[in-house]
């Protein structure tokens, strides 16, 4: 079994999310069929303390150890912050270069907020249960963001064991896919570039 870490950030509590999430999505396994493994999901909440600032969730152990990362679209509205501090929206763009491949999905409370990976909060409006919403609308996403961290996972896997790409360049890969911030001279545009060549050289040798 391999296990698969979703975190949620939210500065306020909502009970039907955590409850929908600790008592439906979490309890049931992901299966793929073109992973062997059955996927467990585990899942935590952090309570963003507005006080501390946006660094605090940068060294957050839940965060940086996170595949999948649910947080609220209030926290990226801009607000009067310190000097030393991130805004939300700058938080987003560097969650996503300390952690490359960390699948980010955006909850709101705004309709007119739509894009891909965004859902929104259940509401009356979206009928009487939630846990039907949720089935229909997060479910689908959540499942999407995880088969897309396996899929990288399991390139990188084999990046360890190909004898057609520098050692050096694999470590470096590697490495920055983990977050490791001592190999930000690789960037995501080159990790991306690498992986979509390793992909095409594999997909070519079947």
């Amino acid at each position: 079994m391999k296990e698969m870490r979703i975190v949620y950030i939210d500065d306020i509590n909502d009970e039907i999310l955590s409850r929908y999430m600790n008592q439906n999505y979490c309890t049931k396994p992901l299966v793929c069929s073109q992973f062997k493994e059955e996927i467990i999901k585990k899942y935590n909440e952090i309570k963003f303390n507005g006080e501390l600032g946006y660094e605090d969730l940068l060294h957050n152990n839940l965060v940086r150890s996170a595949n999948v990362v649910l947080i609220d679209n209030h926290l990226f509205e801009e607000r009067t912050v310190g000097a030393s501090r991130f805004s939300g929206k700058q938080f987003k763009v560097i969650l996503r270069k300390l952690l490359p491949y960390v699948e980010v999905i955006i909850i709101t409370q705004d309709d007119a907020l739509i894009g891909e990976n965004i859902i929104h909060k259940f509401a009356d409006r979206h009928g009487k249960d939630p846990n039907l919403y949720y089935q229909k609308y997060l479910d689908p996403i959540l499942d999407q963001a995880i088969k897309s961290v396996l899929e990288f996972e399991a390139l990188a896997d084999d990046l360890k064991q190909s004898i057609d790409v520098e050692k050096i360049l694999v470590e470096k890969i590697i490495h920055s896919l983990q977050g490791d911030s001592s190999y930000d001279s690789l960037t995501k545009a080159d990790i991306d570039n690498l992986i979509a060549c390793f992909k095409e050289l594999k997909d070519g040798c079947y």
